[in-house]
């Protein structure tokens, strides 16, 4: 052989093995080579994301929200370099599963697996997060309906109850992710056309004391996925993105709702001999404001009507020597009355429960406070009352604190609109129950009377939600959360 030819074969040869080399050298440095313990899962469940360290074998985590009421729904965010099964369901980088829990309960979790060739990992998820304070239900109640109610104090957490006082679905927070937020007022909307729909409050961490539970409005799909957020809309007297307040808000359709909000105005209009500062007055005024296809159709402020400053019975410094920012009339409910379309309000500051003409804007009337317009008893009327229901006898209900007896209450009244009268009166109260804020209270069915009760803020006592018959004086039900935990408003939807 010629030194030419075996110069080439030698070419050729070392040329090949550069490529072997070089394929090796490639294919080594693009692995992951990082081990498993360092890795962690990136997770998107029902909307939150979730982050699941791989450090410790068999160690368990909280999801921010789950459901039995419906499937959830789990994305993986990031590539691990490793096969991930949840549930025994095998998902990949992403790519999103459905994955139904028939309960959440402390003892049911489930089971994440991740491997490879090399290492293989078992972590898990709690179904009931250790976030949600301790719900202790006892009994049961007989009625259909679920139970909806956010934690007012303790923590960052919303749940519905079924009516065994089981969990059934949850949003709930560390305080590290939480890093201030809170919520309130979770509810169920169902439309005139069967769509449902879920809201809650989220209360922003930075507000600046005006108003309550400040924030947005949080708007949910039928599978308790996020879809909208609702804040003020721009009009004459309110900017577009200002917050809403949490005390209450009504849903019609997904492009119609109605909320309202605080606002800290400068005013002149305070009557004579209400002590107001000569200059002027700052006050909180409460609004109203429902808006239709992006557009403002409705606007009702307290401050337009001069005659409130005079029936408010807390609250009212007018001269601002000891408050800079009296919220005199203290909206806290809002209701639509079936009948006529107009807007009943709740005014808990002056004990008054008025009825809005939602095209007028006019006071229709005036129940209750030092402004009735119904001849109530002083035994009758209201005494900061937090809650306001219509039934289906179309009756008004009334979670009465009556702060002024000590003896919380809850009214049903019957009303000639008409000619302002009271047709009917009656009162259930249970006995050595003082709700300091945050009541509620629904009758339930029709021409019964079973009430579900959402105590609040309890002067004693940590008892959150009962439904009781008052024709038999029986408890149906009753649920406990710990001691310094209440719940916001409770509200029961079939």
């Amino acid at each position: 052989m010629d030194s030419s030819r075996k110069f080439l074969i030698v070419s050729i040869s070392a040329a090949v093995l550069l490529i072997i080399l070089v394929s090796c050298t490639l294919a080594y440095s693009g692995r992951d080579n990082t081990l498993m313990s360092d890795k962690t899962l990136s997770f998107e469940i029902n909307g939150f994301n979730v982050e699941l360290p791989l450090s410790e074998n068999d160690a368990v985590y909280d999801a921010v929200s789950l459901s039995s009421v419906t499937e959830n729904k789990i994305k993986l965010l990031n590539e691990v370099g490793a096969t991930v099964k949840i549930d025994g369901k095998g998902i990949g980088a992403g790519t999103t599963i459905d994955l139904k829990l028939d309960e959440l309960s402390s003892s049911e979790l489930i089971k994440i697996q991740v491997g490879n060739e090399k290492d293989e990992r078992v972590i898990y998820l709690r179904t009931l997060s250790t976030q949600l304070p301790e719900i202790i239900p006892a009994g049961a109640s007989s009625y259909d309906g679920n139970y909806f109610a956010a934690v007012a104090t303790g923590g960052a957490a919303l749940y519905e109850l079924n009516n065994q006082g089981e969990v059934v679905f949850y949003i709930a927070k560390s305080p590290e992710k939480a890093n201030g937020e809170s919520y309130r007022d979770f509810k169920k909307h169902v439309y005139e056309n069967g769509i449902v729909r879920y809201s809650y409050q989220r209360v922003y961490g930075d507000s600046n004391g005006i108003g309550y539970a400040v924030g947005e409005r949080v708007i949910l799909d039928d599978r308790y996925q996020e879809i909208d957020t609702i804040t003020l809309a721009q009009s004459e007297i309110a900017k577009a993105g200002d917050p809403v307040d949490g005390r209450d808000f009504i849903l019609i359709d997904d492009n119609h709702y109605i909320v309202e909000a605080s606002q800290l105005v400068l005013v002149q209009n305070v009557p004579d001999g209400l002590g107001a500062n000569t200059m002027g007055s700052k006050v909180v005024r409460n609004l109203i404001q429902e808006v239709k296809d992006d557009q403002v159709v409705f606007e009702f402020t307290t401050d337009s009507h001069p005659e409130f400053y005079g029936l408010s019975i807390a609250d009212h410094d007018y001269s601002n020597i000891t408050s800079q920012s009296p919220d005199y009339a203290g909206l806290n409910r809002m209701i639509i009355d079936p009948t006529d379309n107009n807007l009943i309000v709740s005014l808990g500051n002056m004990n008054t429960i008025i009825k809005i003409d939602r095209e007028t804007r006019a006071v229709i009337w005036k129940l209750s406070g030092n402004g009735d317009e119904f001849g109530m008893s002083p035994e009758q009327k209201t005494a900061g009352q937090t809650d306001l229901a219509i039934t289906a006898e179309g009756e008004l209900t009334v979670f009465d604190n009556a702060t002024s007896t000590g003896q919380t209450r809850i009214l049903k009244i019957k009303l000639d609109e008409v000619n302002k009268k009271i047709l009917g009166y009656q009162e259930y109260k249970v006995p050595g129950k003082t709700a300091l804020a945050y009541g509620s209270a629904q009758k339930i069915g029709d021409n019964i009377e079973v009430y579900s009760i959402g105590w609040g803020l309890l002067k004693d006592g940590n008892v959150a939600i009962s439904e009781i018959d008052f024709n038999t004086g029986k408890k149906l039900l009753e649920v406990t959360l710990p001691q310094g935990v209440a719940n916001d408003r409770v509200q029961k939807f079939k």
